[in-house]
């Protein structure tokens, strides 16, 4: 139907609007390139997500999924203790330092963080968490 509507058989309906496949081509990549650049730019700046250490995330994952931000101090304590993790002496009011020994379930590996949860004063709820690769702790 398009074709009938065409002026002469060379015609395309690129050239119906003036532009040539090529200038079309360029648009479509220019306008790949920028809704790459808006969704890796999401991703960067996503709370969740605490480290880009790949032999941390499966902890990153575990800690954003159980404890959000909100979550109280003896909820986060409890579970801490719940799971075996050793705690640390903190020198900063209102934090946590715990060392989480974990075993990734997608790649069945061992994962060692030394992670610092941060309270709000007034609330005493979680604010964040940082992670900091930790040596591995001997097999009881």
């Amino acid at each position: 139907m398009l074709r009938r509507s065409l002026r002469h058989k060379n015609m395309t309906p690129f050239s119906l609007l003036g532009r040539s496949r090529v200038s079309v081509s360029r648009a479509l990549c220019v306008l790949l390139a920028l809704v790459y650049l808006v969704a890796g730019a999401g991703c960067k700046n996503n709370p969740a997500v605490h480290t880009s250490d790949p032999q941390m995330k499966g902890i990153d994952a575990l800690l954003a999924e159980q404890l959000p931000p909100g979550t109280s101090a003896a909820r986060v304590e409890t579970f801490c203790k719940v799971r075996g993790y050793e705690q640390r002496d903190s020198v900063q009011p209102h934090t946590l330092v715990v060392i989480v020994n974990h075993i990734n379930p997608e790649t069945v590996k061992p994962e060692v963080a030394r992670v610092t949860f941060h309270f709000d004063p007034a609330t005493d709820k979680l604010t964040t968490y940082e992670l900091e690769p930790a040596p591995a702790l001997p097999v009881r």
